[in-house]
């Protein structure tokens, strides 16, 4: 059963009706909530009246004009109102041959043209999936978005319908493609709703319609491309019209459709003066973030464009002025954390009572670092508990105010953007909130235990997981460790664990070389062994999981890459990361025979008598 719920007769549609619930105008882009739920108060007062086939048509409409439009995708065109958790409102895949007919009928007979495009729209696209042929509705809605953009694209409404002007040009480009007069139409009203966008001030208006002019319609671009560049020096120039923001997105726009049509050196002189106009806007007052982040934009777009060199020398030295006073303007937050449950359950854990069982109680026993499913559920389930806090990109910054990695708004379809949110989750938290229990594990440790560099070296020689000839500076390492030096920790081990991941992968047959293509081959980088599906078969997803979060993700630590090129100070050494990698790399080599012994009967011991709410390190 289809959105209709109820099968309705042909003759039984054509005598309802349904307009004169919608006599007064309506802005449908602008207040699509609004008139969803009050096509649906109408619904169900015509229910109370004894009027079903009149409320269940009304119900239709409300789904039908609910949705929201997304030009210019191949897929999901047109998106649910609401999803919360599984529950999703109607959607496209709702629709079946009984509600297409009845949106047929209803295009036919509408008067309002938004309504009349969007039920002849849907019903094309869902008619489509069910293999019927639809090319008359697709004229339809072709048209009738035209004539509802007519009325709206010059005026207050613009941005609201900016859409369907998109979707109509596209249905006009695949219905009526001989109708020469209705793409006319089409062109004349964007070159008007451009001009009018930029005389008021509406990047909103100007800016997606121009990236459609420049996709579509190159004689266009030839004709703009001089309007958009006068705009931009008139709004550039001090005074009641000034703002720098547009007029660089102008001149950009116009660079654009220089290059469109090879006149290489007209898209170069707007490139500079866009450059130029960055550069202005990083000497207005603002954050010194969004300041140097626009300086180097304006840098960049100089040397990709033949700015002077000297004066790209000048904003290099200022570049590196404005970054300096970027840390002036951070803050930080402290939150209470509360982990005594915790530091309890360490001091019941590591209690030997010999120093092989401390030593696998303290590695193990306290628990094995965040789960990737875990954290995954997490993500996804804060998302959508707080929806808003996703909706916006960021810019991540180094010590020095350096860019260092852009983000979109996160998607949590996208398995890119749910995995770098997976990352940053135990970076700012998990592996925080592990470290007090790896200083008490360390601490309760030593009070018993009182280890060597000789016990040390000894488990490295032993273990399969360390490579022959690196037993030493590993052991080293873990010792430092216990004597709270992590400097000298981060100089060991971090180098290392390239070595003894690419050391274990190959224990278990796993290849680690790549071919150069010259009859020679190299060792691939840490950044791709963890990546490969071999580390996940070997490792476990859990465990590579928390490497890459460590060692090479840029939204984690990058603590490998960092320490490699110098760019960690001393005391940004002492983070959170490298405490969380020492306890790792621990729990890696202690994979000795009598490690395995000991792990093998921890796991019977729990499947016997399960321990219930016990506070660990497992975020």
């Amino acid at each position: 059963m289809g959105v209709l719920r109820q099968v309705i007769s042909a003759d039984e549609i054509r005598t309802i009706d349904w307009q004169r619930h919608f006599r007064e105008p309506t802005d449908w882009p602008k207040r699509r909530s609004r008139s969803y739920v009050h096509s649906l108060d109408i619904a169900d007062a015509l229910d109370a009246e004894g009027k079903a086939s009149e409320a269940t048509v009304l119900r239709l409409i409300a789904a039908t004009t609910s949705m929201r439009l997304q030009a210019g995708t191949a897929n999901n065109l047109f998106h649910p109102l609401l999803r919360v958790g599984d529950d999703v409102s109607t959607c496209i895949e709702d629709y079946d041959a009984a509600d297409v007919a009845c949106l047929q009928m209803l295009a036919e007979t509408a008067a309002d043209p938004w309504l009349k495009a969007r039920f002849a729209d849907i019903s094309c696209i869902a008619g489509q999936r069910l293999g019927l042929k639809m090319w008359r509705y697709g004229k339809i809605a072709a048209t009738a978005y035209l004539e509802h953009c007519e009325h709206v694209m010059c005026g207050e409404n613009a941005v609201a319908s900016r859409e369907e002007m998109q979707r109509g040009l596209e249905l006009a480009c695949m219905f009526c493609k001989s109708d020469q007069e209705l793409h006319d139409r089409y062109w004349n009203l964007i070159e008007a709703a451009i001009r009018h966008a930029l005389a008021q001030g509406w990047p909103g208006v100007f800016f997606p319609l121009s990236e459609l002019v420049r996709g579509r319609n190159r004689e266009l671009t030839q004709q703009l491309a001089p309007v958009f560049e006068q705009h931009a020096a008139q709004i550039a120039a001090p005074g009641d019209t000034y703002h720098p923001e547009n007029a660089q997105t102008c001149h950009e726009i116009a660079a654009r459709y220089w290059e469109r049509n090879r006149d290489d050196a007209s898209a170069r002189r707007c490139q500079q003066a866009a450059a130029e106009l960055l550069v202005e806007r990083a000497r207005l007052p603002s954050q010194a973030m969004l300041k140097a982040d626009w300086l180097a934009e304006g840098i960049a777009k100089l040397r990709q464009y033949g700015g002077d060199r000297n004066r790209i020398r000048e904003l290099l030295n200022e570049l590196a002025d404005v970054r300096r006073t970027i840390l002036d303007e951070m803050h930080s937050h402290e939150v209470p954390l509360d982990v005594r449950s915790l530091i309890e359950h360490v001091r019941t854990t590591v209690v030997g009572p010999t120093e092989q069982e401390g030593l696998m109680q303290l590695a193990y026993g306290i628990g094995h670092g965040p789960k990737f499913d875990d954290v995954h559920h997490s993500v996804i389930d804060n998302h959508e508990k707080y929806p808003i806090t996703d909706m916006f990109g960021k810019v991540h910054y180094n010590s020095e105010g350096v860019p260092i990695a852009r983000q979109d708004a996160f998607d949590p379809n996208n398995e890119e953007h749910t995995y770098r949110k997976m990352v940053e989750q135990v970076h700012d938290v998990d592996f925080m909130i592990a470290t007090p229990g790896i200083f008490e594990a360390i601490d309760v440790f030593n009070e018993k235990f009182e280890p060597s560099l000789s016990t040390f070296v000894l488990y490295a020689q032993r273990s399969p997981g360390i490579p022959e000839g690196h037993e030493d500076s590993i052991a080293r390492g873990l010792m430092a460790g216990f004597n709270h030096d992590w400097l000298e920790v981060a100089a060991f081990l971090i180098p290392q664990t390239e070595a003894i991941v690419r050391n274990i992968l190959k224990y278990h047959g796993k290849n680690t070389l790549a071919d150069r293509g010259d009859g020679t081959e190299e060792e691939v980088s840490l950044n791709q062994l963890l990546e490969s599906s071999d580390a996940n078969e070997v490792f476990g997803k859990d465990f590579v999981f928390q490497l890459r979060a460590l060692l090479t993700e840029k939204s984690g630590y990058n603590l490998r890459n960092l320490y490699t090129h110098g760019l960690l100070s001393d005391d940004s050494l002492h983070n959170h990361g490298l405490f969380n990698l020492w306890w790792i790399l621990l729990r890696m080599i202690l994979f000795v025979p009598w490690g395995h012994d000991w792990m093998q009967a921890r796991m019977r011991q729990h499947q016997n008598a399960p321990d219930e709410g016990q506070p660990t390190l497992d975020a």
